[in-house]
């Protein structure tokens, strides 16, 4: 998401599907962050939430690693603090705009699952075991609304690639300033709903996307 994480002695290396991965020490520290709230402090749900949230954005960086596997190019997925990407080449627009698309798309088909296993589970269950029912409706959330948040069209969101593609590929007279443009509104708008709703790491992370878009622009108009 924002940046690149660089290597540790203390990353987590392995393959999935043939395609390397490495987790960065700093994404164990941001899951448990994400998960402490509603996880009520409780060792134990921030553990499951961290695994929850380790499977699910592994499963989004899948989709966009095996689009770039059959467009014919290999990379790596990183997951490190604010978040995850898969490395690979750039392509023409709709390949682009497929590989994007691809991760948060893998993502729904996730969270269909985990809907369909819960409506199917009788209601006493989840009242025997809260710990169950915990479990998959943060698997649902995850999957579910931060493919629909991702898919805000802000840089370096994939929704703000998609976006990107686009504007570049059929709005190309100052495609660049174009762009920046969208990716501050959207973002600021995002960044304004997270401190209405009382979101911190909503209205943080956006905030600092919308920050760096606008210093982006400044800098642009300064050397034109």
């Amino acid at each position: 998401m924002l940046g690149n994480a660089g290597e540790t002695e203390l990353d987590l290396r392995f393959q999935i599907l043939g395609i390397p991965v490495r987790v960065h020490p700093g994404f164990w520290l941001m899951g448990a962050f994400i998960c402490w709230q509603s996880a009520e402090g409780r060792p134990d749900r921030i553990l499951i939430g961290v695994i929850c949230v380790f499977f699910s954005i592994l499963i989004h960086e899948l989709g966009h690693a095996i689009t770039f596997r059959r467009y014919g190019h290999r990379g790596e997925i990183v997951l490190y603090m604010m978040g995850g990407y898969a490395t690979g080449k750039p392509l023409s627009t709709w390949r682009n705009v497929m590989v994007s698309a691809a991760g948060p798309a893998a993502g729904f088909v996730v969270a269909t699952i985990v809907w369909v296993l819960m409506k199917s589970i009788p209601a006493e269950t989840f009242i025997q075991h809260l710990s169950l029912y915990w479990t998959l409706n943060l698997l649902w959330f995850v999957n579910f609304w931060w493919g629909i948040l991702n898919l805000t069209p802000c840089i370096p969101l994939d929704g703000g690639r998609i976006m990107e593609s686009l504007v570049y590929r059929y709005w190309p007279q100052r495609a660049n300033i174009k762009a920046l443009w969208i990716c501050i509104m959207s973002s600021g708008a995002v960044a304004l709903i997270g401190a209405q709703q009382q979101r911190q790491f909503l209205m943080i992370m956006f905030g600092i996307m919308c920050a760096q878009h606008v210093m982006a622009l400044n800098q642009r108009n300064r050397f034109r």
